[in-house]
């Protein structure tokens, strides 16, 4: 006697599988701050400068979308010459934040300047025209000696002249002597300046890094 087979419905649920992607890395640039410093024309201080302004602009993102370890991507060199072109740190961020549709980070002063492309550049055509003019009082003091011996030897009998002309050259001469000195102490103060803000901005970045 054949029994009848009982059809049991079984329901098979059909996993979908995701579909396959493949993980490809796309290829982008990257650049050393000193690299981003000859492509925009400007110092490696103003390349860090950047990248902070830039980081507070675009809060939301990870800091990896601009640099990892030092080295900077194509997204960050953009948005420098964005930046570079705005001039004003403030209205950037500003811009940012309207074209994604997210609130300004609170962080960013009001009408912040960007930071100017190296004011040791500034400074050192300062202490250059300090120079000079310390090298032409130099040689002016030097002429003015030449003629107060000539002067000297012709007027032999004018003692307390040519004695008020020499008091007057002793004072020329300790302010020549000041300047130079003067000179000197400034310029060691604006290294030890530099130094110190180098140092603190190098420990900022490894500590961000």
């Amino acid at each position: 006697m054949l029994q009848e087979l009982e059809v049991i419905d079984c329901n098979v649920t059909e996993q979908q599988s995701e579909p396959f992607t493949e993980n490809i890395t796309a290829i982008t640039e990257t650049y050393t701050a000193k690299q981003l410093a000859s492509i925009l024309s400007v110092s490696e201080r103003s390349v860090y400068g950047y990248a902070n302004r830039i980081l507070e602009a675009w809060h939301w993102l990870p800091e990896s979308e601009f640099r990892a370890n030092g080295i900077y991507t194509s997204k960050a060199l953009e948005e420098m010459r964005r930046l570079k072109d705005t001039g004003n740190a403030s209205e950037y961020a500003d811009s940012v934040a309207r074209e994604n549709h997210k609130p300004q980070q609170t962080t960013i002063k009001a009408n912040a300047a960007i930071i100017p492309a190296r004011h040791t550049e500034a400074l050192e055509t300062k202490l250059a025209t300090i120079q000079r003019n310390t090298t032409a009082l130099n040689i002016s003091v030097q002429d003015r000696i030449a003629t107060i011996k000539e002067r000297i030897a012709t007027e032999s009998n004018r003692t307390r002249n040519n004695q008020s002309v020499l008091d007057e050259l002793e004072a020329q001469q300790a302010i020549a002597r000041g300047i130079e000195k003067g000179l000197k102490i400034f310029e060691l103060e604006q290294q030890a300046a530099a130094a110190t803000v180098e140092q603190l901005t190098l420990e900022k970045l490894q500590q961000q890094g």
